[in-house]
């Protein structure tokens, strides 16, 4: 019996096909994504925590993987610059804070439309191939259960790999989600913390 990945290629015209292929590079995408977000966030961690102990200690060290660092160094760097009240330095720490938070955004919500898209993209070549199926069983003017049965089964191989590349992506995009949203409330705690110091 033929491979039901292969069969279902061989079977499919140019509507499945481009569906397929679709799919999969949204897939090779994706991953490339969460490999990425994961390990930068696990590095922005590691950099956050041995900074931030520098930080309380008293201890002003430059620790390149945190964004806080970059914070800080662009705000001492605008005070040798210029005299800044406490309402510039406000504003200098809310900007610079949130153009660090913006730049950890990148490409993570395009997870979230995988996940949604993907499905509805598997839907569809399967929609369409079972009506390419029931177009040829009316041409042959057969009904047989096992014609009918094997176009049925290679047109639902496109949502099971809808499916296949949902899941992964949103399970990813929770994660990353959580880690963004986890360094967002640090956020506050640390520019209050730079505040406080720097305006002394």
């Amino acid at each position: 019996m033929e491979n039901i990945w292969i069969a279902s290629w061989k079977h499919c015209d140019w509507v499945g096909k481009a569906d397929l292929i679709m799919l999969f590079l949204l897939s090779i995408y994706s991953w490339a994504i969460m490999i990425d977000r994961f390990m930068l966030f696990k590095r922005i961690r590691k950099a956050n925590e041995k900074f931030l102990q520098n930080f309380y200690d008293g201890k002003i060290a430059s620790v390149p993987d945190s964004p806080w660092s970059r914070v800080l160094s662009r705000i001492l760097s605008e005070k040798a610059k210029q005299n800044i009240t406490e309402e510039k330095l406000l504003i200098y720490l809310k900007r610079f804070g949130n153009q660090e938070l913006h730049s950890l955004n990148g490409k993570i919500d395009f997870l979230l439309s995988v996940s949604a898209v993907a499905p509805f993209m598997g839907l569809l070549g399967t929609v369409w191939g079972i009506l390419m199926s029931f177009h040829k069983i009316g041409l042959a003017g057969t009904s047989s259960v096992s014609i009918i049965a094997s176009g049925v089964s290679e047109a639902l191989i496109v949502t099971f790999v809808g499916l296949l590349v949902a899941i992964p992506a949103a399970l990813g995009y929770n994660y990353l989600d959580e880690q963004r949203q986890k360094i967002q409330v640090q956020a506050n705690e640390v520019l209050e913390s730079f505040y406080n110091v720097m305006k002394q």
